[in-house]
């Protein structure tokens, strides 16, 4: 399984989230929801979650750290990322909408 395109839309504010990713894996399969967040070592790659009832987020899809498509998928969506974040801001547009939450995972008013 390879990567084989990654889309970011960056996050507005100042959230130690800067953006999602959507992942495409072998142009066949495709993965919402991965986060690029700010932490104390710098930026990383945080998997999909959804909130629990309990209040505490779980992860919807489980990588193993040490694989290589967990090695992938960290470098390429930060590679985009980097990319993404260095454009002007109408070209950032193209990216699509910012926003805070990726939408399958809002909650309805």
């Amino acid at each position: 399984m390879k990567v084989t395109d990654v889309v970011i839309r960056m996050s507005k504010g100042s959230s130690k989230i800067k953006a999602f990713a959507v992942v495409t894996f072998d142009n066949d399969f495709t993965v919402n929801a991965f986060k690029v967040v700010e932490g104390p070592n710098g930026l990383f790659v945080g998997s999909p979650s959804q909130r629990g009832a309990d209040g505490k987020f779980y992860n919807t899809i489980k990588i193993k750290r040490d694989s290589d498509i967990n090695s992938e998928i960290t470098e390429k969506v930060l590679a985009k990322y980097d990319e993404t974040a260095g454009e002007p801001g109408p070209d950032s547009a193209a990216q699509g909408p910012e926003e805070d939450a990726p939408p399958e995972f809002e909650e309805p008013a």
